[in-house]
């Protein structure tokens, strides 16, 4: 896994600017955090990241190269709708090995599928299902595989649990954390939600209104936020407290 870096990475649709000026760095073998409302500009980056979006200035590089625009990309997303993120008419297994770079043969290829499958906790058996009879939890495990099959440096994960069933987020957060600890995983991680947030992510960034306002060490920036923002978001989550047992003023 590498380092990614935005440097100065600005975005704009017409006369509005989505994205101004960030500067953010995903270490190589961490996972960090990026938190903000609905339209703070998080997902427009990640979506620039993965050549989704247009750069209107800046550059996104991983491990110092930067993001090619063509050919196999570094950089694999995970996106937030898992009913829309796979092919309704390809099967579990075909959706996997299509992101798979092309070498091997059939034999081996099905036995990656099935050990991608199983990597993210779901029988090797479901590869011959269709994505209509998996659940929603399933479905975002299936596309976590998807990613991972394109071996790639960084995987951008956007609100991947704000679809889903609180019961189930627990688990797929589980998963995040358990594949950072077995491959080494490079993530940016991004949420409405800062109390997912700390579960997952070492570091965190705070975006609003396109620019990064706040960021650090997850353990202190929800122990001692320094911008109101900041504290805005974590008034909002119930029960969420500093390290101290105290709820952040």
């Amino acid at each position: 896994m590498s380092e990614l870096r935005f440097e100065g990475v600005t975005v704009r649709y017409g006369p509005t600017m989505a994205v101004d000026d960030v500067t953010l760095t995903v270490p190589a073998g961490t996972v960090v955090g990026l938190v903000g409302e609905s339209g703070s500009g998080k997902s427009t980056l990640a979506r620039a990241a993965v050549g989704l979006a247009p750069v209107g200035a800046g550059r996104i590089t991983v491990g110092g190269a930067p993001v090619p625009t063509t050919g196999r990309r570094p950089l694999q997303m995970v996106f937030q709708d898992p009913y829309s993120s796979l092919d309704p008419r390809m099967t579990v297994g075909e959706s996997v090995a299509e992101a798979m770079p092309r070498a091997g043969s059939r034999a081996d290829r099905r036995a990656e599928v099935a050990r991608l499958l199983e990597l993210v906790h779901i029988d090797p058996a479901w590869a011959a299902a269709r994505p209509a009879e998996l659940s929603g939890g399933q479905r975002q495990r299936v596309a976590l595989a998807r990613a991972l099959a394109g071996r790639p440096q960084v995987v951008i994960a956007d609100e991947i649990t704000s679809a889903l069933d609180v019961s189930i987020q627990g688990a797929v957060l589980n998963l995040v954390r358990e594949l950072q600890r077995e491959l080494g995983l490079s993530m940016l991680f991004i949420s409405h939600n800062l109390a997912v947030v700390r579960y997952v992510a070492t570091q965190v960034a705070v975006m609003r209104d396109g620019r990064i306002v706040e960021e650090g060490p997850t353990d202190r920036v929800l122990a001692a936020p320094e911008h109101d923002y900041t504290r805005e978001l974590l008034a909002a989550v119930p029960g969420l407290t500093t390290p101290t047992g105290r709820s952040p003023r």
